[in-house]
C-alpha cells in the first residue's frame, strides 16, 4: 500500500517535470528555429494583414529600457529564479497550470537567449492591420501563458483551493481527535 502511493506520488512528478520540461524545449525551439529562418529578410505573407519582418530589438516589450540589455536580463535571470522558487512552494499544480508555467519559462528563455548571445531580441512577426509592435514566437508563448495563469488564478484556482483547505481541515480535525482519543 505504500509503495503504491509513493509510486503515484512520484508518476505525477514525473509527468509535470516531463510536460514542463518537453513544452519549454518546444517553445525555445520553435522560437530560435523562426528566427534563424527569418533574421534578415522581409517575407510577404498576407500584404497588408500579416508579414515577416526582421527587426533587431535592444529593448523589451514596445522598446522599453532601449539600449539597456544588461538591465533586461538582469531582471529576467530574477524573474526566472523567483518563478521557479514560486513554483516549488506552490502545491497546487494542475496541469493547467503547469502548461501556463512552462509557456512563460520557455519564451523568457527563448529571448534571453538572444539577449545573452546577441545583445538584442530577434523580432519578426507583423501585424499590419493594426499598429503593433513587431513581435516573436517568445513573446506569444510569454503572453499566451500569463493568460492561461491568470485563468488558473482567477477562476480555477479558488474552487481548487477551497477543496485542498477541506481536505487538510478534515486530515487535522482528525489528528485532533485521534490525540483526544488516545487521552493526548
Amino acid at each position: 500500500m505504500v509503495k503504491n502511493k509513493f509510486f503515484k506520488r512520484y508518476k505525477r512528478g514525473l509527468f509535470a517535470i516531463l510536460l514542463i520540461l518537453g513544452i519549454i524545449a518546444l517553445v525555445i525551439g520553435v522560437d530560435i528555429l523562426t528566427k534563424v529562418l527569418t533574421d534578415g529578410k522581409s517575407i510577404l505573407v498576407l500584404p497588408s494583414f500579416f508579414n515577416f519582418i526582421s527587426v533587431h530589438n535592444t529593448g523589451g516589450a514596445w522598446s522599453i529600457l532601449n539600449e539597456h540589455t544588461w538591465i533586461l536580463i538582469t531582471l529576467t535571470f530574477v524573474f526566472l529564479i523567483a518563478f521557479c522558487i514560486f513554483n516549488y512552494f506552490f502545491k497546487q499544480r494542475t496541469t493547467l497550470y503547469l502548461v501556463g508555467f512552462s509557456l512563460v519559462f520557455g519564451g523568457a528563455v527563448g529571448n534571453l537567449i538572444d539577449r545573452l548571445f546577441l545583445g538584442y531580441v530577434r523580432d519578426f512577426i507583423a501585424l499590419d492591420f493594426i499598429n503593433f509592435p513587431i513581435f516573436n514566437i517568445a513573446d506569444m508563448c510569454l503572453c499566451a501563458g500569463v493568460i492561461v495563469l491568470l485563468v488558473f488564478f482567477l477562476f480555477l484556482y479558488p474552487k481548487y483551493n477551497k477543496k485542498y483547505l477541506k481536505t487538510k481541515q478534515k486530515f487535522a480535525l482528525a489528528k485532533k481527535l485521534k490525540k483526544v482519543s488516545y487521552g493526548l
